[in-house]
């Protein structure tokens, strides 16, 4: 039985706004840099929380999933694209795509990098001091949940990033052919998401995840220089 704490969920699920927030911004900021202001005409390129929040994907499901173990799970409203404002759509749509997840790294370097200047420039002390260990424990998460936001939103199904990124790798005809698979990549992520814990069997996928996460976070925090 998970330990049920309102306090610790409510703190997973606006870190986890927090980094949703700059997921979309880089989104739209990535897509009125190539030619499509339609996410800033419509106030959607802003790192105001309030205007990416969906009601039941980005507050509901993330704060249920945390109070009851039951998978963490989440989403924000979808930036808004118009290809035809586009140059090259099939080349900025992956791009894009792939600039939300590039944000997350970007913002997992940041935060390890404030717990490097707070160890090299301040009292900062997570062993020696509880509080500091606190701050410590919660920038680690706030990192790591940053990473798997990057993890997960690069699987090349739609309507994740990776499947935009993957049909911008492709070449013409293959994109096409993959382009057929959309319909069924909503069905399979929630498959994915939810048929292991119906059955009691292990999630592959998502230990596959947060191993790719728990890596890559290791590697950053070497580059940073704090491991």
């Amino acid at each position: 039985m998970p330990n049920f704490d309102p306090y610790e969920a409510i703190l997973v699920v606006t870190q986890f706004i927090i980094l949703l927030t700059f997921h979309e911004w880089g989104h739209a900021k990535s897509a009125n840099m190539l030619g499509d202001p339609t996410a800033r005409d419509l106030g959607r390129m802003s790192l105001n929380p309030g205007v990416h929040i969906d009601i039941i994907g980005t507050l509901i499901l993330p704060l249920l999933g945390t109070l009851f173990g039951g998978g963490f799970f989440g989403w924000a409203k979808p930036v808004p694209v118009n290809p035809f404002n586009l140059k090259n759509p099939r080349r900025d749509l992956m791009l894009i795509a792939a600039a939300g997840p590039f944000m997350n790294i970007v913002l997992t370097f940041v935060i390890l990098g404030v717990i490097k200047l707070l160890l090299e420039f301040s009292t900062f002390n997570p062993i020696g001091s509880a509080l500091h260990a606190e701050i410590n424990r919660q920038l680690i998460r706030t990192a790591l949940i940053s990473v798997f936001l990057a993890a997960f939103n690069m699987l090349p199904l739609f309507p994740l990033d990776g499947f935009s990124v993957v049909r911008g790798l492709l070449p013409a005809r293959a994109a096409h052919q993959f382009e057929k698979l959309s319909p069924y990549g909503m069905p399979i992520l929630m498959c994915l998401i939810f048929l292991p814990g119906i059955f009691g069997i292990p999630n592959y996928v998502f230990g596959f995840l947060s191993n790719i996460s728990f890596e890559t976070l290791n590697l950053i925090a070497k580059i940073v220089g704090i491991r």
